[in-house]
């Protein structure tokens, strides 16, 4: 973990130390991987939201900072009449209970001393549920109480604008002393010695440790079976098979990026190697291409190929629309041109 947690375990992390006790601590045994491209841009979307005026966003990410701010301004007229108007407000802050875990709130609005609403930014494309049940936001106002002790109102709010509408919840200070006791349950659960690990798809799906856990390997023994005798499984066996296959997908994906980071660090390991990746072409600017190459427009057009989100994206700014009304009126004037195809079926999680 980050030196600014000190290694203790974080409000962002409570569901999955709900979903697997022994997470926390397997963890602390393995460094910190190296940040996703969808991580940074939420890094830096994250920190111009805060007010960091030196970073320059792309399109898309200013985008999603006009979308946020959008759905930030539902939730603030969403709330009840009574509160008034906000007195101040902290941005990015990390809180502690008791030095035993954090979390870094993005956002808190205070409505004189007993008022609070409580903001987290979701920039990915997963839903991320209702503000009522996710164990982030609960444990959120439980810190947030515990610095802020006067409280009497807590509202915590999802802003997920690529991903669902805002959900918004209140906890009273009843509710409060509830949230307390159970996110207080889950952290002593996950620091009690030997806290056991519990593999599932969503306690495996974030865990940096699935690579060295042993009761996640463990499961794919579990899933030996001939591939001649599924048709013969009954729907609870394959209910059964596919959860935990979902935990051994994770664990073999992990397992081979761990592979893949060592043999580039000069490691070795038996039967296996680093190959050159492929090489793939593209033509990064057309428009340049088409003037050098001197093909007929009609022929040049034959290979390319166009990107339908980036067209409504170009013929929105062109003609002042948004999204949607760009969307509707392309689809109008492409009548005919404009295909829509519908893949096969796919099985998913269902809640």
């Amino acid at each position: 973990m980050t030196d600014e947690r000190k290694d203790k375990m974080s409000g962002s992390g409570m569901k999955g130390y709900a979903d697997c006790a022994g997470k926390y601590q397997l963890e602390k045994t393995c460094p910190e991987g190296e940040s996703s491209i969808y991580a940074e841009i939420g890094n830096r979307i994250h920190s111009v939201m805060a007010g960091d005026t030196t970073i320059v966003l792309t399109d898309e990410e200013q985008d999603i900072v006009h979308r946020c701010n959008y759905q930030y301004n539902e939730v603030y007229a969403s709330l009840p009449d009574e509160i008034g108007e906000v007195t101040t407000s902290v941005l990015e802050q990390r809180f502690w209970y008791n030095d035993t875990w954090s979390g870094q709130i993005d956002r808190i609005d205070f409505f004189g001393d007993e008022t609070a609403l409580v903001v987290d930014w979701k920039t990915g494309r997963t839903p991320q549920g209702n503000a009522d049940s996710n164990l982030q936001l609960r444990a959120y106002s439980v810190i947030v109480k515990k610095n802020y002790p006067a409280l009497k109102r807590i509202f915590v709010a999802i802003i997920q604008p690529l991903a669902a509408p805002y959900t918004i919840a209140e906890y009273e200070e009843i509710d409060l002393k509830l949230a307390d006791e159970q996110i207080q349950s889950i952290v002593e659960a996950s620091l009690a010695p030997n806290a056991p690990r519990t593999p599932s798809p969503d306690a495996c799906k974030y865990c940096r440790a699935k690579a060295i856990c042993p009761e996640a390997a463990g499961v794919t023994n579990e899933l030996v079976v001939s591939p001649s005798a599924v048709p013969a499984l009954t729907n609870e066996a394959i209910a059964d098979y596919l959860e935990k296959a979902d935990v051994v997908e994770g664990f073999i994906e992990a397992l081979r990026e761990e592979g893949k980071k060592r043999l580039l660090e000069g490691q070795e390991i038996a039967g296996r190697k680093i190959q050159a990746g492929r090489t793939s072409r593209s033509i990064e600017d057309p428009m340049a291409a088409f003037e050098k190459l001197g093909i007929e427009p009609d022929l040049f057009l034959t290979a390319c190929k166009i990107s339908v989100p980036q067209l409504e994206k170009v013929f929105a700014t062109t003609n002042d629309m948004k999204a949607k009304e760009a969307k509707a009126k392309m689809e109008e004037l492409l009548e005919g041109v404009l295909v829509s195809k519908t893949g096969s079926p796919m099985m998913v999680r269902s809640k």
